[in-house]
């Protein structure tokens, strides 16, 4: 055999070699197991929150070796998603190799279960060759929900009828008119006055209701339109409405003021202690604390009396005494302070002084002599009338008497 020859031979059985090679490759590559998970359903197709559904996975044979080993299992679930099924499950065999299994869990929200897609995560193991098959999946439920609605549903103030500088109590009422709870709720009163301005609530349950309370000092009349903000949380998240209640301020009523002012001596002169009594009322319909009068007069002495705390229709003295050491007409500042829930509120008023000069020993003379001139001239007056009415008589006695004479 020639050198052509065998190089001939020698090609030709490489080349078997190869062939033989590459179909056993083929034999053993068309030869495996291969398995699939599928969403078959959820059903209902809306879940609600609190509410049962079914989930369906079919595991599927796709290869051409019966598969075997096969562990299907949930590995990761929300919380608000309850399972009442083994999150694992286990198949030895799916018989053949165009087998199926089909599996169904019983799923159910929670009562706090918050709206929107829910991913459930699932692993799918199989034996194949050379390695295990892993293979992941993730399942999206989307759970719906529902508006909660909390709207004013009455105003009340107290008291009924708001004067200016009124300390005034407010509830609001506050009802939930949606289908779903609303939680969190807070409300927040815009109005423009010294006082609280949010209110606290919590939860309000289906057609529940509950009160808002406030406390403003009224401190101008006038109608107020102020928005009320309901901020609270339902099936969708945080939410923020809007709505306004109307309140009207009437003019300021008498409260406290000067009912009587009190000098003593009533003409005072430069030199002179003077008692000054001024008397404050509180004509309204509410008890007012921690009065004060204070009198800015220029005189050395007192210029601050303490009268403490007036009922309604109740009155009290602030005594003020100083030493006269200057003679004039004074207009005297007067300022009336007092405590209430929102602080020190004050009310100004002026009274008027005059204070004489000093008494000299002729000035005192003659207003002797013009006092006894006034009593001697009573006397005079009351003598003359006296004289005139026994006149008087006398002539009627003397008529009476002549008279019976004539008769005779």
């Amino acid at each position: 055999m020639n050198q052509n020859t065998k190089l001939r031979y020698l090609l030709l059985l490489v080349i078997a070699i190869i062939l033989t090679g590459i179909s056993t490759a083929n034999a053993e590559i068309s030869s495996y197991a291969c398995v699939n998970a599928e969403l078959q359903e959820i059903s209902p197709g809306s879940i609600g929150i609190d509410e049962e559904f079914t989930l369906g996975i079919n595991l599927e044979s796709c290869g051409t070796k019966t598969p075997e080993d096969i562990t299907f299992e949930i590995i990761s679930i929300p919380p608000d998603i309850i399972v009442t099924e083994s999150l694992v499950t286990k198949i030895s065999e799916l018989t053949y190799s165009t087998s199926e299994r089909y599996l169904k869990y019983h799923m159910r929200t929670t009562p706090d279960a918050k709206p929107g897609p829910h991913l459930i995560k699932m692993k799918l193991t199989y034996a194949n060759q050379p390695v295990e098959t892993v293979k992941y999946y993730e399942v999206e439920v989307r759970v719906i929900g529902e508006d909660a609605e909390p709207r004013v549903s009455s105003v009340e103030t107290s008291p009924e009828y708001i004067y200016e500088g009124d300390t005034v109590d407010l509830r609001l009422g506050i009802e939930n008119y949606g289908e779903a709870i609303a939680k969190s709720v807070v409300v927040n009163l815009e109005h423009e006055f010294k006082g609280i301005k949010t209110s606290t609530i919590g939860t309000l349950g289906l057609n529940g209701s509950q009160t808002a309370l406030f406390k403003f000092k009224a401190n101008r009349s006038g109608e107020f339109e102020i928005p009320v903000i309901i901020e609270y949380e339902d099936d969708f998240g945080k939410q923020k409405d809007e709505y306004d209640i109307k309140i009207t301020v009437l003019d300021k009523k008498g409260s406290l003021n000067l009912a009587s002012v009190k000098v003593d001596p009533v003409l005072p002169h430069m030199g002179d202690t003077v008692e000054l009594t001024m008397r404050v009322e509180n004509s309204g319909d509410r008890t007012i604390n921690s009065i004060r009068v204070y009198a800015d007069h220029p005189f050395k002495g007192l210029k601050e009396s303490f009268i403490g705390t007036l009922d309604p229709n109740e009155d009290g003295p602030a005594v003020i005494t100083f030493v006269a050491d200057q003679a004039g007409e004074y207009e005297i500042p007067v300022t009336i302070t007092y405590s209430d829930d929102f602080g020190e509120e004050q009310i100004e008023t002026k009274i008027n002084l005059i204070i004489l000069e000093t008494d000299s020993g002729a000035g005192k003379a003659a207003i002797v002599l013009l006092i006894l001139a006034v009593i001697g001239g009573l006397i005079y007056n009351n003598y003359r009338t006296k004289k005139s009415k026994d006149e008087v008589i006398r002539q009627l006695m003397e008529g009476s008497e002549n008279s019976d004479n004539d008769k005779e």
